[in-house]
């Protein structure tokens, strides 16, 4: 009897011990964390910043630059020129190797993974860095030279648009002959002692360079495509300096006209029209070109009639004699070959030598 009430009372204790087991377990980790002190997390680092300046390290090098880094609390910089090259230096310097647009930027970074970026726009335009010289000759040749304020190494003279046309030399002076009243294409490209490469085209007649001005001006035109200027044959075509595009007006009534103006008065002597890629008929024929200081009262400069373009995509230049600033030029095209469409690929508008 003994024996079995000392069985039940082990059982007993057994299976409160089951209970007691679970519990105290967990006031015991409880205990614990609370006696324990926090531990203190570390201090954050101060936070990355991205500034610098940067200037051109000599006159006569308008590809090489100086990039002083002025930014802060960063223990990794990385630069990205804009031309496919990165640099890791603190302050670097660095050349382009071409014209162009670049985008520099500049990014910071520090231990935890903060960082912070800065950037600038780098322009370097052929137009402002080299030019061809020329000067008429009595025998109705004209020398082409370099003119430029930067150090050169060598030179390179084509005939055409780009490096594809006739090589002519590297000498500094080329002497050429343009006949009298004609216009062709001379490419002009340069090469810095440190390997950049320069490039421009200059249409030229027995004169001297003929520049296009078309984009220095505000473009109108009396009415657009029925999709408006923007649209894939929107008025903007007409001066986009792309030929493979074009202009088409519907419901072309002979009233169709485009000008530019100007904020200072230029003086113009010229102009090309470039015909479109279909339908000779919706040619222009017929337009007459004037010209305006306010842009009411107008002054004829050119007048064309029965003009024919015997292939698409035809270019074709025409000169007029004007020695007077307009702050206007307008064409007004008055008919075309046949139809009611009128189409037209680029126009442009010259300022012939002087």
């Amino acid at each position: 009897m003994k024996l079995k009430k000392r069985m039940v009372r082990l059982r007993d204790i057994a299976h409160q011990a089951k209970h007691i087991w679970l519990v105290p377990a967990y006031l015991v980790l409880v205990v614990a964390c609370k006696d324990d002190p926090l531990p203190v997390p570390d201090p954050e680092e101060p936070k990355p910043t991205a500034l610098f300046q940067h200037e051109q390290i000599a006159a006569d090098d308008p590809f090489s630059y100086a990039f002083t880094n002025n930014g802060t609390n960063f223990s990794l910089v990385r630069w990205e020129f804009g031309d496919d090259s990165v640099s890791l230096d603190d302050s670097p310097m660095h050349t382009f190797l071409r014209t162009g647009d670049y985008r520099v930027t500049m990014r910071t970074e520090n231990s935890e993974g903060f960082w912070a970026e800065s950037e600038t726009m780098i322009e370097i335009r052929p137009d402002s860095i080299v030019e061809v010289a020329t000067i008429p000759k009595p025998d109705g040749s004209l020398d082409l030279s370099v003119s430029s304020g930067m150090a050169i190494d060598s030179v390179f003279w084509y005939k055409g648009v780009g490096i594809g046309g006739d090589f002519l030399g590297n000498d500094e002076l080329l002497n050429i002959a343009v006949e009298s009243g004609q216009f062709e294409d001379y490419t002009l490209r340069v090469k810095t002692p440190n390997g950049s490469i320069a490039q421009i085209s200059r249409l030229l007649t027995d004169l001297g360079i003929v520049r296009d001005m078309t984009n220095q001006g505000v473009f109108r035109v009396s009415r657009d495509n029925d999709g408006g200027q923007f649209a894939g044959e929107g008025s903007l075509k007409l001066i986009d300096n792309d030929t493979g595009t074009k202009f088409l007006q519907f419901n072309f009534a002979g009233d169709l006209w485009f000008e530019l103006e100007y904020f200072e008065p230029i003086v113009l002597g010229g102009y090309t029209f470039t015909s479109a890629n279909d339908a000779s008929g919706r040619d222009p024929k017929n337009w007459r070109v004037e010209g305006s200081t306010d842009g009411e009262n107008w002054v004829l400069l050119d007048e064309r009639t029965d003009q024919v373009f015997d292939e698409r995509f035809q270019t074709k230049t025409f000169t007029y004699e004007n020695s007077t600033a307009y702050s206007f030029y307008r064409v007004s095209v008055t008919a075309v070959v046949s139809g009611g469409l009128f189409q037209m690929a680029e126009w442009q508008v010259l300022q012939m030598p002087q």
